[in-house]
């Protein structure tokens, strides 16, 4: 049993070194990405900034809310458990009553008649455990009563709590919305001053070329990384998953995979799907983040490796819930939809890569 647990504990310890060696190697490629980016304009660098606040601001709303969502469960639960408990007092009040009045009413005389009388022994006997039996069940019952009026104290507490709790998140709550919308005003100016910058259509085609190769070499810096990190759980790719797996979110198609991109001979190597902001995005499969941060052309990203070469890729979000080197599961949560990076509207960009190939995600999700 012990060499089982030293066993255990050796695993868990080797995969958490393998998981701060692969953080340590993420952390490295995207050193170099922010090399890259040193030269961003200043309309780039002013809306890497505002996205960047903005996700904070939008997490922050995000866990408040839950915080909301958990403490109005629990006071919900407490209520109950207040209702019950005094239904229990009342009919425990109600029960020792009686026991005392019937007590009151025999008072003493019946007990001190079978002590004197020694007629019939076995009597005296049986009568003697019967009240023995009624003064223990009253002692229970005070007891138990006790107990339940000392809970419904400190549910009385607990709810109290728990209001002034609620009322502090609301609060909080509010004040985050406001800091929320001010933030969106700045990044729509930086992203007005962005277009001003890249007015022309020439313009507008460089900056898309550039933010493809960015891309195209992160892709290959986190692929040539990756080859050194065995998984410590099973990632079996997306080959056995074609036609099956789930959009990550619903929402309408703006743009389609191959389709040109101002009219010209740049394709999209993905898909635009136009959602809600702040909506969830959903990991389609199983796998390992192994970027989630701001880029170029797609704003705040998070991308994921499912294995034998497969990864997939969600930009342009409003806040990113996972870290590099977190496991996902088909469905979980992974970001929420936003406009960062400079999309006029809230989309989601999504991508499917096989060996750095982009893949028509439309052949891989369900129709």
């Amino acid at each position: 049993m012990l060499f089982f647990t030293s066993g255990v504990l050796a695993d868990k310890t080797k995969t958490e070194q393998e998981l701060q060696q692969l953080q340590k190697a993420i952390a490295a490629v995207k050193d170099k990405l922010s090399e890259n980016q040193q030269q961003q304009s200043k309309a780039e660098k002013r809306l890497s900034d505002a996205d960047k606040k903005l996700s904070a601001a939008s997490k922050n709303l995000r866990n408040t809310r839950n915080s909301i969502t958990n403490k109005q469960s629990d006071l919900k639960s407490l209520k109950k458990e207040q209702t019950i408990k005094q239904v229990e007092a009342q009919q425990q009040k109600i029960l020792l009553a009686n026991q005392l009045r019937s007590a009151y009413k025999s008072g003493n005389e019946e007990y001190l008649k079978l002590l004197l009388n020694q007629e019939d022994p076995a009597k005296v006997t049986r009568m003697l455990k019967y009240y023995d039996y009624l003064n223990k069940a009253r002692i229970e019952n005070i007891q138990a009563l006790q107990n339940n009026l000392k809970r419904l104290n400190e549910i009385e507490l607990a709810i109290n709590s728990n209001i002034l709790d609620l009322q502090s998140l609301q609060q909080s709550q509010e004040e985050q919305r406001s800091n929320l919308l001010t933030l969106k005003k700045e990044q729509q100016s930086a992203l007005e001053q962005l277009k001003t910058d890249y007015s022309s259509d020439n313009q507008r085609l460089s900056k898309l070329r550039r933010n493809e190769q960015e891309l195209q070499k992160l892709l290959s810096q986190l692929e040539e990384t990756l080859k050194n990190f065995s998984p410590p759980q099973s990632l079996n790719g997306l080959a056995n998953f074609k036609r099956k797996l789930n959009w990550p979110l619903k929402g309408n198609l703006l743009h389609r995979f191959g389709t040109s991109k101002l009219d010209s001979s740049l394709k999209w190597n993905g898909i635009m799907i136009n959602s809600k902001e702040g909506n969830e995005v959903q990991a389609i499969q199983q796998g390992r983040v192994v970027f989630a941060d701001w880029l170029r052309g797609f704003g705040l990203m998070t991308i994921i490796d499912h294995g034998k070469g497969y990864l997939s890729l969600y930009g342009h979000n409003q806040s990113l819930l996972k870290n590099p080197g977190d496991f996902v599961e088909a469905g979980e949560p992974i970001s929420t939809v936003g406009q960062s990076g400079g999309f006029p509207q809230s989309a989601l960009y999504f991508e499917i890569r096989h060996n750095g190939k982009p893949q028509n995600p439309l052949q891989w999700i369900k129709q």
